[in-house]
């Protein structure tokens, strides 16, 4: 669970910089970007979700 969740966040550090990146442009791609804000998005939400479980199994034992 740690490696996906080390991947998840390599992931979202990629995004955030190709979306800084496409801003920069002088005429940027705005479905492109929001594209990768919506994925940006789905992957903090994934990265949330695990982090909680292992949150909530490390209270059990």
């Amino acid at each position: 669970m740690y490696n996906r969740l080390k991947s998840l966040r390599s992931q979202h550090s990629t995004l955030d910089s190709l979306i800084r990146r496409e801003e920069l442009h002088p005429y940027p791609d705005t479905q492109h970007i929001r594209a990768l804000k919506k994925f940006k998005l789905r992957l903090r939400d994934e990265i949330s979700r695990i982090e909680g479980g292992l949150n909530s199994k490390r209270l059990v034992y």
